[in-house]
């Protein structure tokens, strides 16, 4: 399976040691990594590749030099739609129609996916995941049209929300997304997959996010089948329940033998 990281902190801090394990694991994840950092103002500085994290030329210079970091999302991908290139690497980026860039990673696959088959021809690679972060610029875009005004970060929590709860029906949607202001995470596969370890210091807090705990610490399982929002090391909203599981079982019967991709030439 992918595996995900995602950091927020109101302080900088040092991340060279958490994100050299984080990469270092992989050697199981062989299919390509990303790396995605943001400054005070939300721009995003990305890098990503098709190789495996650990054969990477790139990466070692890009998170050895101790630069202290805030805002950080990583990504390693063991593929089960789309070829292995670096189209199909994480994180993806889009645009909504005022200009605000999201950026999503994802582990999981979109088994019942209807809604996202026009993407198709609109996405530059071939994930299932990519179409997931299409739709929602569609959604927001729609809300915006319908409210008069950009959506501020509260509208923003409700499409999403909408749209996951909307989504959830067998399948995975363990992700994390970007807006620029503030960070969106959601897990509902079970057993749990995604963990979090929190620094509640007053003035240092910080938040870090893994799909399995690898670092010491009092690792503790995010709340599945809702969205939570984070910001500066805070979490700042919990939404509503949905209740929609995704269970692995399910997931290992639609893969095995193999997961083939699925033949839209006729759209």
């Amino acid at each position: 399976m992918c595996e995900l990281f995602a950091f927020s902190s109101k302080k900088p801090k040092d991340l060279t040691d958490a994100l050299t394990r984080f990469y270092a694991r992989s050697v199981d994840q062989p299919n390509g990594w990303g790396l995605a950092e943001y400054d005070d103002e939300g721009r995003m500085c990305m890098h990503k590749g098709p190789e495996r994290a650990v054969d990477s030329i790139v990466l070692p210079r890009l998170i050895g030099e101790g630069i202290p970091r805030k805002r950080v999302l990583g990504h390693i991908r063991l593929a089960t739609v789309g070829s292995i290139n670096v189209n199909n690497c994480h994180p993806f980026v889009a645009y909504d129609g005022t200009g605000r860039e999201w950026t999503l990673i994802h582990n999981g696959t979109v088994f019942n996916s209807a809604a996202l088959i026009r993407y198709y021809k609109q996405q530059e690679g071939e994930t299932d995941s990519e179409r997931l972060l299409l739709y929602l610029m569609d959604l927001i875009d729609e809300k915006t049209r319908r409210v008069g005004h950009p959506l501020n970060k509260d509208e923003r929590f409700d499409v999403i929300q909408s749209m996951l709860a909307s989504m959830a029906d067998r399948n995975k949607l363990n992700l994390f997304l970007y807006d620029g202001e503030q960070f969106y995470v959601h897990a509902n596969n079970a057993p749990a997959m995604l963990y979090y370890l929190e620094d509640t210091t007053p003035g240092d807090e910080a938040l870090l996010f893994a799909t399995n705990p690898y670092l010491e610490g009092d690792w503790k399982e995010v709340p599945k089948t809702r969205l939570l929002a984070f910001s500066d090391g805070v979490f700042t909203r919990e939404g509503v329940n949905h209740h929609i599981m995704f269970h692995s079982d399910y997931y290992r019967i639609m893969l095995e033998p193999t997961h083939p991709e699925m033949d839209f030439s006729f759209l």
